[in-house]
């Protein structure tokens, strides 16, 4: 059953339904670009969100709007990144029906609680001037949240549950290994070694908990390369994610990164997609 819905996820759904697709996923940068090619500045001030006096409308729509190009195009290239991988997951697992509803979710109910966050938090321990935040970085964040869970899911289909957890596990694993060599001056040699022994834990748990048979085969070993593919391209984007949303220096061209917003993205991003899965099936 598994390798009948790897071989047909990709093609059940038709060539113009896929496009379809495509096209409203590249509307979503296209709509940032727009606004902030096109928008005037007084109509991206209306858009931000300004926390001397908030309006209700401005906690969504401060994430689709830029105060600077920099900060556009990251954005723009971040979502490009992560959102294509998100949706070539899903129909690999035959989930496009969970994509379309952890997507649309995501683009609103991403800014809407990270921006009232960041309202309620700046109110408490702010102490300067109201500030005005806007940006579409908690959402890059987010889909990032959504690949690794798709990553996850379309493993567990395509193998087993185990499997899908141990392969996490070690993604995780890269992930809090690259954030911690990004914001330390000096690697600690111990806390290297006890990454570097979770993921040969991880790995042996793998091999004996996997559905894989192991054997000297080279087909099997094709097979298996086959499949890790996907799952290098994943950590590799995630790990670039982990680097650009969350880097040392905090401070850009004269405006706080707000890596919180970023951590909490990439969290929220993870529990929608999870949170979907069970109930939206194709």
């Amino acid at each position: 059953m598994a390798t009948e819905t790897e071989t047909t996820g990709v093609r059940q759904y038709g060539r113009d339904a896929v496009t379809r697709d495509l096209l409203v996923l590249l509307a979503v940068p296209a709509c940032l670009v727009a606004i902030h090619a096109l928008g005037s500045a007084s109509l991206r001030a209306d858009l931000a969100l300004d926390h001397a006096d908030p309006e209700l409308a401005e906690f969504l729509t401060a994430a689709y709007v830029h105060a600077t190009p920099r900060h556009l195009w990251n954005n723009v290239l971040g979502f490009l990144a992560g959102a294509p991988m998100a949706y070539m997951l899903c129909l690999r697992a035959g989930r496009r029906r969970w994509f379309h509803a952890t997507l649309g979710s995501i683009l609103v109910v991403v800014p809407v609680a990270v921006n009232a966050a960041n309202y309620a938090t700046l109110g408490l321990w702010y102490a300067g001037p109201p500030p005005t935040t806007s940006g579409f970085s908690a959402v890059v964040a987010a889909t990032g949240g959504f690949v690794f869970v798709a990553l996850v899911a379309w493993l567990a289909d395509l193998y087993s549950r185990s499997t899908a957890t141990f392969v996490g596990a070690l993604v995780l694993l890269a992930l809090v290994t690259t954030f911690y060599s990004v914001h330390v001056d000096a690697l600690d040699p111990m806390l290297v070694g006890l990454l570097g022994v979770s993921a040969v834990l991880c790995l042996l748990a793998l091999a004996v908990g996997s559905d894989l048979s192991i054997r000297a085969d080279a087909d099997l070993a094709r097979h298996v390369a086959v499949r890790a593919v996907p799952v290098a391209l994943v950590a590799l984007l995630l790990v670039t994610f982990v680097v650009g949303l969350f880097p040392r220096e905090t401070v850009r061209e004269g405006m706080f990164v707000n890596v919180y917003a970023h951590g909490a993205g990439f969290v929220l991003g993870a529990a929608i997609a999870a949170g979907l899965a069970p109930l939206v099936e194709d």
